[in-house]
């Protein structure tokens, strides 16, 4: 059975310092850069990547993941009321066990917010299974202050619709994925990098704002009630598509595969992850390509390739419309 360590205490205290260091030091190698980042690189009995830490001058800290662990991996955590945090999965998954709100899965798109209230339970990562995500921890009271004050920042709503978004269930959120998408392949070391991301972690906030302010349109509840065979269907339906994607299937193949109603499928679909199923797709594809372009040598056309462009004019006209740059311009300006 794998170890499950445990992380506690409030933000910026003593308690949780001592236990993150503990963590970390039971599981890397850690190093401190001159670009004020920490990195701690996974021991090759526990794993393979690097959890990165990064202290901003706002009081807030970025945290990039990009791990997948030997055998799995279980964190436990406590945390107090004050303690705020806002993730964005870029890719893979991770399983959410918490006390109140229940069990959840973060997965490749989703945000997830922690609610303002005190959190305990644990984290889980499948044997092998990359994850790759950005969080933005700090405190709630902090975030007021860095606001200029409680009424810049919207009610976060009733303690349902908290869960759902701790457990990265709301469209609402989906804005705030961009900004911190950003933050993920940014690599740059350059005088101005901390204020880059400063920029990223503003932008990220205000679509935060901006979600928690949205008012969900009138539905029609009987079709967003899922059972939970449909669910797992609609969990499977991102990798079918990627593992095709290639010569894409069409709604109706994945309806059958997911033995529903293409109707059923798409409005399940959106209701699981706020968005279409070609929408979806399209912005996993050019996320992974904006990654490769960050991360690898690889010739703009092969990455075209890679996430499944027919052409490389096709996918340089999907990317500048996405990012408003060419792939070649995305590269030069985040390696």
């Amino acid at each position: 059975m794998a170890r499950v360590h445990l992380i506690s205490g409030a933000a910026g205290s003593t308690a949780l310092d001592g236990t993150c260091a503990a963590y970390y030091a039971s599981i890397a190698q850690t190093d401190e850069s001159r670009d004020g980042t920490v990195r701690h690189r996974l021991r090759p009995e526990v794993g393979d990547g690097t959890i990165e830490v990064t202290s901003l001058r706002s009081g807030f800290h970025i945290v990039r993941y990009d791990v997948a662990f030997t055998g799995g991996h279980q964190v436990g955590y406590a945390f107090p009321g004050d303690h705020f945090e806002l993730e964005h999965c870029v890719d893979g998954s991770m399983r959410v066990s918490e006390t109140d709100a229940g069990v959840g899965e973060l997965h490749t798109g989703s945000v997830a917010l922690s609610p303002r209230c005190a959190t305990g339970g644990s984290v889980a990562h499948r044997d092998g299974e990359r994850y790759r995500a950005v969080s933005i921890t700090g405190t709630w009271s902090g975030l007021e202050s860095y606001l200029g004050g409680t009424d810049a920042l919207p009610a976060t709503g009733p303690e349902e619709v908290a869960r759902e978004r701790y457990l990265g269930r709301s469209a609402a959120l989906r804005l705030v994925a961009g900004p911190l998408e950003e933050i993920f392949v940014h690599r740059r070391s350059s005088p101005g990098r901390l204020l880059f991301l400063e920029s990223r972690v503003v932008a990220a906030l205000a679509a935060l704002i901006d979600g928690l302010a949205l008012t969900p349109p009138p539905t029609d509840a009987r079709e967003l009630v899922l059972d939970d065979h449909e669910v797992a269907a609609l969990r499977r339906v991102p990798e079918l598509l990627w593992q095709r994607r290639h010569a894409p299937p069409t709604l109706a193949d994945l309806a059958r595969a997911s033995s529903m109603s293409v109707r059923r499928l798409t409005t399940g679909f959106r209701a699981l992850y706020g968005t279409s199923v070609l929408a979806y797709h399209r912005r996993r594809c050019l996320d992974r390509a904006a990654a490769l372009l960050v991360e690898t040598d690889w010739p703009v056309a092969r990455i075209g390739h890679e996430v499944g462009y027919s052409s490389p004019a096709n996918f340089g006209y999907a990317f500048r419309r996405d990012r408003s740059v060419t792939p070649a311009r995305f590269r030069q300006a985040h390696s």
